[in-house]
Parts: C-alpha cells; structure tokens; sequence
C-alpha cells in the first residue's frame, strides 16, 4: 500500500513539473524595456489621434479635379442627370451644354455653374443641380511604411502630416521616429521633407506640421533605417545591417552614386533629440581612396548627396533646413 502511494506522489510530482514548464513556456515574460517602449508608442499614437483631428469638412466645399465621378442631377428633367468624369484637362460632358470647364471650382460652386448654363441656353427656366462626388481621386495622399493602416486616402479639404497619419491608425510598434514626404511639382521637381516625429508630436512644433498636397507619399520607415535623397541610384530607406551600416556602404545599399553626383559634397543629417540636430559634411572620393574614415551612421541619418552642376543642365538640390525639418528640391533628369 505505502509503495503504491509512493508512486502515486511520484506520478503527480512529474505531471506537476511538465505543466508548469508548459505554462512557462506559453507565457512570455516582457522586460521593463518593451513595456516602457509599448507605453511611449501608446503615448505617442493618442497624440497623433487627438491632434489630428481635424475639423469636418462639408462635401459641398470639396473642390473637384481630374478623375472625380460626378453624380449630377437635374431635378427639373431627370433624364438629363448622369454621373460623369472630370477629364484630364478639369471638364466634364452634359447633356445639351457640352463641355463645362469645372477646374478650381467646389461642388456647390459647380451646382451653380451648371444651373447658370441651363438656364442661360433656354433649355431649363429655373434648373435646380446637385452635384454629389462618388469618388473621390484627384485628391489622394498615400501613407506607406511602418503605420497600422497603410494605404491611400482622400483629401477632403486641406489636411496636414498629422492628420495623414491619424488617417492610418497612427505608428506601428516597429516604427521609426522620422517621416519622409515626397511631392512632384507641376514643373517635375521634386520635393522631399524629412520630419522628426518626435518633435512634431511630443514637442509639438507647429512648423513641423506642414500641409498635405494631392499626390504626396507619406513614408515612415522602420526603426534601425537611413534616409537617402538626391543623386543615387535609388532614394529612399535602406536597413542598418548587423547595427553597423557606415557611409559607403549606405550608398552602395542604395545602388550607388548616379552619374551626375557631386561625391565630395555629401550631407548628413543627425537627428540629437529634442528637435536638434547635426549636419556632417563628408566627402566619399577621400572616404573611398582612404583619405578619409568611413563614416558609421546611426538610426534615422538622413542623407544628402549633391549634384555636380557641370554634368547637368538644372540646379540639382535645393537643401533647406528647419527646426526638426529637412526639405529637399529636386528635379529628376535624363540618366
């Protein structure tokens, strides 16, 4: 009998010990670190929430553009009603009027318009117009990279970074701490901003907000990455690897210099925290004949290779600098 019960105690002990390693396998244990970062980012997403909200805008004061579907309705003959395309070049085709130059106009302002020319044809004595947007795509902003809802959104009114992001949920957990805003110009520059979240959000430096234009790309990239701009390759973000990522190897990262580059004036911009910042002048020809040391980058480096004017008929790189902000001009050329 005393040895059965042994064995019982013996049998239990064992299951005992195999469930709790289960459970503590099962049940990851986070440090101090991550829930103080967990925190910070829930911090700095109610921010990003709460400042950017922004105020309603009525559709009726949306102004229309190229590419919009718009629901018109004549309400005196609805036989003439459509939904049509605003064209390339801002029109759009009505029964019996033709063509109606819609360019700059609001949809209210536009429901007046179409009444006016109705009116004024003789083919309606008192028209009334609706005109309602189906779709909204000639005012899209496009926020990419590390935020909880990538994706395309419709500007209805005039916006800004804060509220672009707020549009996307706000920061994900792997996110960096800089945002990078690309625009072309109608001439074919292009423009890049480079913005110091933490500035923006936490300090909140009004500067730093700047308006959100129709076609903009907002990028945030992960943490652990380095910002290239003007003549490489390929601009954009590339990852520190193996946390040591030095200048040359940046540049190489990104495809290499282009052929209009100015190697022995490059720029680096080093975020220090509370919106101050260093600029590092490095010049790769010394770095690459070993007059010079390799510069190691660090996290949120933003890099600015200039352009040799000689080899290219245009200006190259316009390179202004704010409070926590980088802006770049930039007009492509012929490769």
């Amino acid at each position: 009998m005393k040895k059965k019960l042994i064995l019982i105690y013996i049998v239990a002990f064992l299951l005992i010990g195999c469930l709790s390693r289960n459970n503590t396998g099962t049940s990851p244990v986070r440090t101090q670190e991550q829930i103080e970062s967990a925190q910070e980012l829930d911090d700095l997403n109610s921010k990003i929430l709460i400042q950017g909200v922004s105020a309603p805008v009525s559709p009726a004061d949306y102004v229309v553009g190229p590419a919009d579907l718009l629901e018109v309705k004549i309400f005196e003959a609805e036989r003439l009603s459509d939904s049509v395309r605003v064209s390339s070049t801002g029109k759009v085709t009505l029964p019996l009027v033709g063509a109606v130059d819609v360019t700059g106009l609001t949809a209210r302002e536009t429901e007046i318009k179409i009444e006016s020319l109705y009116k004024q044809k003789g083919f309606i004595r008192d028209p009334h117009v609706s005109v309602f947007v189906e779709e909204y795509k000639s005012k899209q902003v496009s926020v990419i990279g590390a935020v909880n809802s990538p994706g395309t959104y419709e500007l209805l009114g005039r916006q800004t970074l804060l509220e672009a992001l707020a549009l996307s949920e706000g920061l994900s957990a792997d996110a960096g701490r800089s945002a990078y805003i690309t625009r072309i110009l109608q001439n074919g520059e292009r423009q890049s901003f480079v913005v110091d979240v933490d500035s923006l959000i936490v300090n909140y430096n009004p500067e730093l907000n700047i308006p959100i234009e129709p076609g903009d790309i907002i990028f945030v990239p992960k943490s652990g990455n380095i910002f290239l701009e003007g003549a490489v390759a390929n601009t954009g973000a590339v990852p520190i690897k193996q946390g040591r990522t030095t200048l040359s190897q940046a540049v190489a990262m990104s495809g290499g210099l282009a052929s209009f580059a100015q190697p022995n004036d490059i720029k680096i911009i080093r975020y220090l925290g509370n919106g101050q910042r260093e600029i590092i002048q490095a010049n790769l020809k010394d770095i690459r004949d070993g007059k010079a040391e390799d510069i190691v980058l660090k996290d949120r480096d933003a890099v600015i290779v200039e352009t040799n004017g000689t080899k290219k008929f245009f200006t190259g790189l316009n390179l202004s600098l704010g409070f926590g902000l980088v802006g770049v001009g930039y007009r492509e050329p012929t490769r």
